[in-house]
């Protein structure tokens, strides 16, 4: 497909500046989330968020910490390099 059949929006109409500013924003946003959601289990539970290496704690909590954390992670992701995609 040629670029004049591309629709905006798609990967061929990227502007250098979304290639690079993007992953730093999801990076940036993503810390700030995990930081937020790890914060938020500790005053739910009165714990620490479940590590993978801490083998005193249940692989169900590990995989549901890993799922939530991931599943948030990815919409962040998301959501911040279509912010940039629109604003560039």
């Amino acid at each position: 497909m040629t670029d004049e059949h591309t629709a905006p929006g798609s990967h061929a109409s990227k502007t250098p500046v979304v290639t690079m500013v993007a992953p730093v924003v999801a990076f940036g946003a993503t810390f700030v989330a995990r930081k937020v959601l790890a914060s938020a289990y500790e005053s739910i539970t009165g714990g620490e968020a479940p590590s993978n290496t801490d083998r005193s704690v249940s692989l169900g909590k590990v995989i549901a910490w890993a799922a939530i954390s991931g599943a948030t992670a990815a919409v962040i992701e998301a959501v911040a390099y279509r912010a940039v995609a629109r604003y560039f």
